[in-house]
This record gives structure tokens, C-alpha cells and sequence, in this order.
């Protein structure tokens, strides 16, 4: 680990988009559609072709792409709920348990409900979910499911206030909310952000991320940043912004400094659909231009501001001490492989599995 502070990609992903897991509708193929033309489009030279993508990604591979490709140190893996648009939700519960129980030390465990199937179902699944892996730190959520289309509200006190108080009441330190990108041609008042601030209000212990902040909405993530002290931007998918968009990039990055400030914005690539390197190289560039200082009314963004938004924050919302975790990293598997061959080639480990099912160390 050459830099000086911990990096932790706060959403990761081994999804399964194989023909067989994928639901029979037009928004399951539509959003598989979508991920596979943005892994390609948004990172040319260096992305899988859209047959290569639909797969069942192992965790393995997940934690190769993470920790020997890049220079992420750790990272969070979500169990996800799209079982409307893939039969094991897209990201698999045992996957987010085997992570944890393999590599304790680089991975943090977020648990995933589904709302819509009611709040009795919901708990048992959570209570079935926390004892099996009680060391998760987050709850995944989405607003919707589809065929047929249904959603629910945050700041619904007969549905979620009763999930947030037995997440808390279980250790969860973070509710994770996918908001501001619609999920293939569906309604998009779910994906709005006016039912967070009421949760955040109501549960000012739990701190709630916006995941894909910036997307869209950005006024009223904007709002919520400002007015909530425990309501953060999470990144994913936003991040690659610096790498496709470099403009839009300082934009949002120049709004979230002036409302919410560093403390309040989170890393995440969304790797593997995304490669956490490129987007680390163009953030540890990212200047804020004099124009953007001087229309905005901020300082510079400084290298202290960036360690908070590329794992502090993070690290500090979960509780997590850096000193012990930075220790337990330093001579594990990765670290030890990533000292023979030095930083492996994007993909590398994803391909070479593909094309000859080996795991191990790069030729």
C-alpha cells in the first residue's frame, strides 16, 4: 500500500447477468442492456464485450479486480433485491457472505431487503440475513420492482421507520438507497430524493447514503446534503464522470464542496461494471479550475479533502480504525501477490478466468 491513507471503494459488485438468471421482462433485458453498454462505452479500450459481461461473476474475480488492479485497499460488497429483474437479485447473498467470511480483512457486508414483498417478510429475511453475517455494517435498498411496477417511500413510518429501528437496533451503521438513475424503462418518482430527509430526520444515529448521486436530482441532493448531517453522496457509477464527462465531473464535485463540503461525499467505481483505477488516476488529478472556485465561492479541493471522500468518511461512519485495518492488509494474499507481479492490467483477472476458468496468479 504506497499511499498514505486507506482507499475504500464503497460499493462493488459481482453480479450474475447469465441468460439463465435474468428475468423474462422487458426491463430485466433493458437494464442488462444497460450495464453491459456502460462498462463498454464508459471505458473504451479496456471493457468486455456485452456477451463476455453476461455471466455469473465470482466473488474471487471481484476481489482480484479490486485489490490487484487497483489501488483500492478496501471495499463494500451489497447483497442486492432486483429479483423482479434477475432470479438471485443480481448480486447473491452468499456471495456477500463468502467475501466476508474469505477476506474479512478488505471486505464490509451490506445485507439487502425488498421492501414491496412487506414489512413482516422483511424482517425475517433481515434477522435470517444479520445471523448469518452479523459483522454487516449497511442495508441495501431500492425504491421499486417491476412487472408489475411498485415502490415504496422512505418516510413511510408503517414500512421503513420499523426496518431503519431493527437495522439499528442490530449494529447496521449505514442504509444505503439506490436513487437519481432509473432502472430501465420504468417511472422515475421512486428514484426522486424527497422521501429521504424524512428517514434521516427520524433516525439521526444511521447514516444515509444516496447512491448514484449527482445522476440526476441534483438540487434535491443538494438540499439534503446541506440540511442533513447524516445523509451522504455516494459516488458509484457518478465517479466515472471524470473519466467520460471531465466537465460535468467538476461541476457536480464543485456543487457537492459547496453544500455538503468533503465530509459528506463518498467513493465508489461500482466496480466490476466500472474499474476503480482509471477513476482513482483522474481523481487524484482533479483540480477544481479557477472559474469553477470562483462561481461556487470555494477553496481549492486539497489532498486532505480527498483522502476523506476516498475512504475516511467511510472509514469514520463505520467506525473503522485505520491504523489496525492498514496493518491487517499489509501481508495478506493480495499484498503479497501484488509485491510479485506489481499492479495487474484492468481486467486481467476477469478475462483470464473467461477464457481458461483459473483464479490465481497472473501469468
Amino acid at each position: 500500500m504506497a499511499h498514505k491513507h486507506l482507499i475504500i471503494d464503497a460499493v462493488a459488485h459481482a453480479y450474475d447477468m447469465s441468460d439463465e438468471n435474468t428475468e423474462d421482462n422487458r426491463f430485466a433485458q433493458t437494464m442488462r442492456m444497460q450495464l453491459c453498454g456502460l462498462h463498454e462505452l464508459w471505458q473504451p479500450g479496456i471493457g468486455l464485450s456485452a456477451a463476455e459481461q453476461c455471466t455469473d461473476w465470482p466473488i474471487e474475480v471481484l476481489a482480484r479486480t479490486l485489490f490487484l488492479e487497483s489501488e483500492v485497499d478496501m471495499a463494500a460488497t451489497h447483497t442486492l433485491r432486483l429479483n423482479s429483474y434477475f432470479k438471485d437479485g443480481l448480486c447473491a447473498r452468499h456471495k456477500t457472505v463468502e467475501a466476508l467470511r474469505r477476506w474479512p480483512q478488505r471486505f464490509f457486508g451490506y445485507v439487502g431487503l425488498d421492501p414491496t414483498l412487506g414489512l413482516d417478510t422483511c424482517l425475517r429475511e433481515f434477522d435470517e440475513q444479520m445471523d448469518e453475517l452479523p459483522q454487516a455494517v449497511g442495508l441495501k435498498l431500492y425504491p421499486a420492482q417491476v412487472n408489475p411496477f411498485r415502490s415504496w417511500r422512505m418516510d413511510d413510518d408503517k414500512l421503513a421507520y420499523p426496518l431503519f429501528q431493527a437495522a439499528q437496533d442490530r449494529g447496521i451503521k449505514i442504509v444505503a438507497i439506490h436513487k437519481a438513475a432509473p432502472l430501465g424503462p420504468v417511472p422515475i418518482n421512486p428514484f426522486k430524493l424527497d422521501d429521504v430527509g424524512g428517514a434521516a430526520a427520524a433516525f439521526p444515529d444511521l447514516a444515509f447514503e444516496i447512491v448514484h448521486a449527482g445522476w440526476s436530482f441534483m438540487d434535491e441532493t443538494l438540499l439534503q446534503l446541506a440540511s442533513m448531517p447524516n445523509i451522504y453522496a455516494n459516488l458509484e457509477c457518478t465517479s466515472a464522470f471524470a473519466t467520460k464527462q471531465p466537465g460535468h465531473f467538476e461541476e457536480m464535485m464543485a456543487n457537492f464542496m459547496a453544500w455538503g463540503g468533503p465530509q459528506k461525499v463518498i467513493f465508489s467505481s461500482g466496480n466490476m461494471v466500472l474499474h476503480s483505477q482509471p477513476i482513482l488516476e483522474k481523481f487524484h488529478d482533479f483540480q477544481l479550475s479557477e472559474q469553477s472556485m470562483e462561481r461556487f465561492g470555494i477553496p481549492q479541493i486539497t489532498d486532505e479533502d480527498k483522502a476523506l471522500i476516498l475512504g475516511g468518511n467511510f472509514a469514520r461512519i463505520v467506525g473503522l480504525d485505520e491504523d489496525k485495518a492498514r496493518a491487517a492488509l499489509e501481508n495478506d494474499e493480495f499484498a503479497q501477490e501484488k509485491r510479485e507481479t506489481g499492479q495487474q492490467a484492468p481486467y486481467s483477472n476477469w478475462r483470464r478466468y473467461l477464457k481458461d476458468g483459473k483464479i490465481g496468479l497472473a501469468a
